[in-house]
């Protein structure tokens, strides 16, 4: 019983962030104007020299692209280990670039999402850190032997997939419109 609820919250975890990533490439990729806006903010919150910046937004949006695929089609294996921990080494890097770039003062949407014009906090720093506990959790399930079910569809019911992919979606959303739904609550 404790393996399927691990081979299904491994399965979630999977789904979530390959969801949040998937979010984020599309809607940096999604037009040049969008791209630009994106580069802008990674030249300001980077604190990058200007001849770095374009290829550090290529290599961010590459490494989200490689994230995706990661954590939806794992080895032959089922492990998704390497997408788990890809996605939280890139998401902790990037809580740290924001945590380091509001100490410097620094303003402005972060377009990790696209379109938000809500200035940077340390809301987006805590998102990460929420995001980066979800994958280590995923490792250290993965690693205690859920994860290869998990990547194969071996036990996996469709069923239990299919509410694993709702929550999955509600838990993507709210991550996503996280901006949206604080200015809601306020």
């Amino acid at each position: 019983m404790i393996h399927a609820v691990m081979v299904y919250a491994v399965l979630t975890v999977r789904l979530v962030l390959a969801g949040v990533f998937l979010v984020s490439v599309l809607t940096k990729l999604r037009t040049r104007r969008a791209f630009g806006e994106f580069t802008t903010a990674v030249r300001r919150l980077g604190g990058l020299p200007t001849p770095l910046v374009a290829p550090a937004a290529v290599v961010v949006v590459a490494a989200e692209a490689g994230t995706v695929v990661l954590l939806a089609a794992p080895g032959l294996d089922g492990d998704a280990t390497a997408g788990l921990v890809l996605a939280g080494a890139l998401l902790l890097g990037f809580a740290v670039i924001l945590a380091r770039a509001l100490r410097r003062g620094a303003t402005g949407p972060c377009r990790c999402f696209g379109g938000s014009d809500e200035p940077i906090g340390l809301r987006d720093v805590a998102r990460n850190g929420v995001l980066v506990a979800c994958a280590a959790a995923g490792v250290v399930m993965t690693s205690a032997g859920a994860g290869a079910s998990a990547g194969t569809g071996a036990a996996v019911s469709p069923a239990a997939a299919a509410l694993c992919l709702l929550g999955a979606s509600v838990a993507v959303g709210a991550v996503v419109l996280l901006d949206d739904l604080l200015d809601l609550l306020r």
